[in-house]
C-alpha cells in the first residue's frame, strides 16, 4: 500500500507529537500532543482533516491536544484501555491491544508495550514496506515491561536523549542518596515513572509517601495494566499500595514524598511546591525533563529545586542495539535535538536517516 509520512510535529527537540500516515484509503494521525513548553501545540490547519486516530500513551506531549478533535474533522481515536482511561476530559475511544494486532479502518496496525508509561504501546503499521513508530519507549524499567518491535522497513525512533549514554543504574544510586539527606519531595508524572521511584525508594528502606494519584497508576499497573508491567514487580506495587503512607496537599515535609506535577505546576506536587518553595526544608527534585516557563524551571534556575535524572527513553547505544535488530532501510529520529541528526547519520549509516517533514513510505 502506498503511504507517505508527514511529521506535523516531533522532528524537532521536545515538541508535541503528531505524526500523520497517508494513504489512498484514508489518513491517520500517530498522536495529538500539547507541550512540552505550556501551550505548544502542533499545526491544525497542516494536520487537516483525519479519518483516526491512534495514540501510543497517555502522557500530555502525545494526547494533550485532542481537545481540539473538531480542527482536524472530529475522527475517532484508538488507544489500548489503560490509555482510554488515563484521557483528559472524558474523551471518548475504541481499544486496542497491548500486545497483539488490530484494524483500524482498513490499517492493519501490531503493538508491542513500550517500556514506558501504563498502556504505552509501539505501533507497527501496515501501510508502504512498514512504518514502526516507537513514541516514547525504554528498556531500563524495573516496572515497565518492553517487547521487541518487530523487523520493519521505516521507524520513527525514540531520539529524546540524543548521545546521552548515563544508565539508570547510577540514577537510582544518586537518588537514594539525595533521599538519606532528609525530606524530599519528587514531583513526578503519576503515570510513568512516579510509581515506579516510588517502589524503588520503599524497596530501599525508605519512608515513602504517595499521593491518590501515584497510587491509582500503582494499582492500575497491577490490575487494568498489567500487561504493562513485569510480572516480577507486581508483588512491589502492590506492597507500595498497600503500605506507602498518602500524601496529601496538607501533609508534613517528612520522608520520601513523591507527588504528581512533573513539571511542579499541577496536582498535589503543586499545592506542596507553594507551601515550602520559600523554605529551606524539604529539598526538591525533579527527575525528568523540565520546560522553560514552569514552576519546576523557575526552582530550578534560582536553586531552590535541584535535577537527578531517572532515564526513561533510551540512551544512544540503546538505541543503537534497538535499531540493529529492527534493521529498517530507513530511520526518522524523533523528539531530538536536531544538532544531533549528523551524528545518528553517521552511527546509522548505511541506513538512510530522514529528517525532512514529508517521506515516502
Amino acid at each position: 500500500m502506498s503511504a507517505r509520512l508527514i511529521a506535523i510535529s516531533g522532528l524537532g527537540a521536545k515538541e508535541p507529537a503528531a505524526f500523520v500516515v497517508e494513504t489512498p484509503q484514508g489518513r491517520l494521525l500517530l498522536d495529538c500532543g500539547e507541550g512540552p513548553e505550556p501551550g505548544r501545540l502542533p499545526d491544525f490547519a497542516a494536520i487537516g482533516n483525519i479519518d483516526a486516530v491512534i495514540l501510543s500513551h497517555s502522557h500530555k506531549d502525545h494526547v494533550g491536544a485532542l481537545r481540539f478533535l473538531e480542527r482536524i474533522g472530529s475522527p475517532a481515536v484508538h488507544a489500548t484501555e489503560p490509555v482510554l482511561r488515563l484521557l483528559p476530559g472524558g474523551i471518548a475511544g475504541e481499544p486496542i491491544p497491548s500486545r497483539g494486532r488490530a484494524k483500524v479502518l482498513d490499517f492493519e496496525i501490531e503493538t508491542g508495550v513500550d517500556g514506558h508509561a501504563p498502556g504505552g504501546v509501539w505501533l507497527r503499521l501496515g501501510v508502504g514496506m512498514g512504518l514502526l513508530y516507537m513514541g516514547d519507549n525504554s528498556v531500563e524499567s524495573a516496572v515497565y515491561a518492553f517487547d521487541p518491535p518487530p523487523a520493519t522497513a521505516s521507524m520513527i525512533f525514540d531520539a529524546s536523549y540524543d548521545d546521552t549514554e548515563a544508565t539508570q543504574d547510577a540514577q537510582r544510586e544518586a537518588l537514594a542518596q539525595r533521599a538519606t539527606a532528609g525530606p524530599l519531595l519528587l514531583p513526578v508524572p503519576a503515570d510513568g515513572r512516579g510509581p515506579e521511584i516510588a517502589m524503588f525508594l520503599q524497596g530501599r528502606g525508605f519512608d515513602v509517601a504517595i499521593d491518590a494519584a501515584v497510587r491509582a497508576v500503582a494499582t492500575m499497573l497491577t490490575q487494568a495494566a498489567r500487561a504493562s508491567a513485569k510480572a516480577d514487580s507486581i508483588p512491589a506495587l502492590e506492597r507500595l499500595v498497600r503500605d506507602a503512607r498518602l500524601l496529601g496537599e496538607d501533609a508534613p515535609a517528612a520522608g520520601v514524598m513523591v507527588a504528581h506535577g512533573g513539571s511542579g505546576d499541577v496536582g498535589v506536587a503543586a499545592a506542596l511546591i507553594r507551601r515550602w518553595r520559600e523554605e529551606e526544608s524539604p529539598a526538591i527534585v525533579f527527575t525528568g525533563y523540565v520546560a522553560a516557563g514552569t514552576t519546576g524551571r523557575k526552582l530550578l534556575d534560582c536553586g531552590r529545586a535541584q535535577f537527578q535524572r531517572w532515564n526513561v527513553h533510551p540512551t544512544l547505544s540503546q538505541n543503537l542495539q534497538l535499531i540493529a535488530q529492527v534493521n529498517p532501510r530507513r530511520v526518522v529520529p524523533a523528539f531530538g535535538d536536531p544538532r544531533f541528526h549528523p551524528l545518528w547519520r553517521a552511527r546509522l549509516a548505511p541506513r538512510e536517516m530522514i529528517s525532512s517533514k514529508v517521506i515516502e513510505l
